[in-house]
């Protein structure tokens, strides 16, 4: 059995595959069950590029609305937790619960690197401002988009539609999420 690091590192090296859109990243990845939660600690070594979005976020985008980092890193957690939950009924209706696991470990180890490109793209458009900064993050929403659709489509095996549909629902269910942490800063 591989230590935590040499999985780490070997899971590290399988999302920079990924993130380069090379499928063969998925072979880096530790299929088993054990890889299944070990893949998890991608939510512990993104956590500082996630506070550190928080805090520019904060600072510069929210000022007058913030949410709080208490809320930011409530919202955090959540995400970590209720899409695996989403999909484990998701691929039960789409018939590939067999590659479920699978699935969720290459998302979690993709985060890494995409928290990166989010953390980096993020501090050059509020740096650019304007529209050119905007168009900066609207570029990101879509790579993030694509890269969703690629790890979907790549793992679960799926058509063109139900792909979609499952990145449609991450989707929705991160606005949902959004939504319920702005209520809750708000005070409900």
């Amino acid at each position: 059995m591989m230590s935590l690091r040499a999985e780490i590192m070997t899971s590290l090296f399988g999302a920079w595959c990924l993130f380069k859109f090379d499928p063969s990243g998925m072979r880096y990845f530790n299929h088993t069950a054990d890889g299944f939660w070990r893949s998890f600690y991608a939510a512990l070594i993104a956590l500082p590029m996630f506070l550190v979005l928080s805090i520019l976020h904060t600072t510069y985008a929210e000022a007058g609305r913030s949410t709080g980092i208490g809320l930011h890193l409530l919202r955090y957690v959540l995400g970590w937790v209720v899409f695996p939950i989403v999909m484990v009924c998701l691929v039960q209706v789409l018939e590939r619960r067999g590659q479920f696991a699978s699935y969720i470990i290459a998302i979690n180890w993709l985060a890494i690197p995409q928290w990166t490109l989010v953390l980096v793209v993020s501090y050059l458009g509020m740096a650019l401002g304007g529209i050119v900064g905007d168009l900066f993050v609207l570029s990101l929403l879509m790579l993030l988009l694509y890269y969703d659709y690629f790890v979907t489509r790549l793992v679960l095996g799926l058509g063109f539609g139900k792909t979609i549909l499952v990145v449609v629902i991450g989707v929705l269910l991160a606005v949902l999420l959004d939504a319920l942490i702005l209520s809750l800063g708000r005070g409900g």
